[in-house]
């Protein structure tokens, strides 16, 4: 077999924590059928939080400019949270463009890596691109192509709809006798717009339809579908202060069959809500503070072995910081956060059963070093510090280099 399917269960982006959908199209890839390749502890969710730039509420997301962003960061005495996009673009003096993205990321499926080089048409002032981009590898049946088309009629008003196909040759490239019955189909949407009175909305839409996946010679069909959408609003409440609300939500359905039975069925939802109040950047001492909903309900269960994988997460988090410069060039950005999480789960046969109820506490010394005035270039040094237990909390480097 191609890849070992389990029939029962670095780089660095400024994106939201297991943020399906801000940082760009989530295809279906075969390895998600694996399950997992690391545990969620009760704090897993504040040090992705903490680990991210701050605020969290903002319009325009890092992935779909030219750059390099993200973060890396201890989670574990074995593990690093790693995100990372990097993107450069060369447009010609003819309308046409050419261009590579590499992503390192995770989700509630495991990490990933994609790297995709894409060419097309743009128009002389920019506001249209049509691309086709491809995430090539040396197995042909394991090519994604993807289809993507921009427009921009204003600076404050922007459209991007892609069409991805993963495994596009799968059925004729492979070197086994699995093959796809219903092939994978992603369909991803992000707008954003100005309103009156200074208001911004955006949003996206990512739509994973029901695949259906064969392998003869284990007797063995997989089916996976997944949906998921996000909406975020910014008001201006003063000249000084605005308000912001973000919030996504997913809903994924996988099964396998052994045969005509149902082997494995993992049902998952998943919502993230934040409600912030920030000052304007113009203010030489930046405030914000707000609060965060994220739950996750997951039901894995092993139909043929009686067993069950369960997780519901309930998890509140309150959260504030200030920036100001220190020197020109070195601006201090601390925060503190305050989490009460509420998880129970059974997970059998495992080292680290979850439940807990209680409370997480992070200080965020974030340190963020201007390199370079023109671009915009940053590096944030930030050691976190565990007050719930008074301990290390894992340090990170967040980077943001626009090219």
């Amino acid at each position: 077999m191609r890849r070992p399917l389990a029939a029962l269960t670095t780089l660095f982006v400024s994106s939201s924590v297991l943020a399906y959908g801000w940082g760009g199209p989530e295809p279906f890839r075969l390895e998600r059928l694996e399950g997992r390749n690391f545990v969620l502890t009760e704090e897993s969710f504040l040090h992705r939080a903490s680990f991210q730039p701050l605020p969290v509420v903002r319009m325009q997301h890092s992935w779909a400019k030219d750059g390099w962003y993200g973060t890396a960061g201890s989670t574990r005495s074995r593990e690093f949270f790693v995100q990372s996009h990097l993107q450069k673009r060369v447009q010609f003096d003819v309308p046409m463009f050419v261009g590579v993205r590499f992503r390192r990321d995770e989700d509630l499926d495991g990490r990933f890596d994609r790297t995709l080089f894409g060419s097309g048409y743009v128009n002389a002032d920019g506001s249209l691109e049509l691309g086709v981009w491809g995430d090539v590898r040396g197995g042909k049946d394991e090519i994604d192509l993807q289809l993507e088309a921009y427009w921009r009629p204003r600076p404050e008003r922007w459209l991007r709809a892609t069409l991805v196909s993963p495994d596009a040759m799968y059925n004729s490239k492979t070197y086994d006798s699995s093959f796809y019955q219903q092939k994978p189909l992603t369909l991803h949407l992000a707008a954003g717009t100005s309103l009156p009175a200074g208001q911004q909305l955006y949003g996206f839409t990512n739509l994973n339809r029901q695949m259906e996946y064969h392998q003869p010679d284990l007797a063995q069909q997989w089916t996976d579908k997944q949906y998921s959408a996000g909406l975020g609003w910014l008001y201006p409440v003063t000249a000084s202060w605005q308000l912001g609300l973000q919030t996504q939500g997913l809903y994924g359905l996988r099964q396998q069959f052994q045969g005509d039975i149902l082997a494995f069925a993992l049902r998952r939802q998943f919502t993230d809500t934040s409600l912030e109040l920030q000052s304007r950047r113009a203010q030489p001492v930046e405030y914000w503070g707000g609060i965060r909903y994220q739950t996750l309900r997951e039901r894995d269960q092993t139909q043929l072995a009686e067993q069950a994988v369960l997780e519901h997460r309930n998890e509140w988090t309150l959260y504030a910081g200030m920036a100001w410069n220190w020197r020109p060039w070195i601006r201090f950005k601390p925060a503190l956060m305050l989490s009460y999480a509420d998880l129970q789960g059974l997970r059998p046969d495992d080292e680290e059963p979850l439940d807990f109820s209680g409370v997480l506490a992070k200080l965020v010394p974030v340190v963020e070093l201007h390199l370079h005035q023109q671009s915009g270039a940053v590096i944030r040094i930030n050691p976190t510090i565990e007050l719930h237990n008074l301990s290390f909390g894992g340090g990170n480097v967040q980077v943001h280099i626009p090219f």
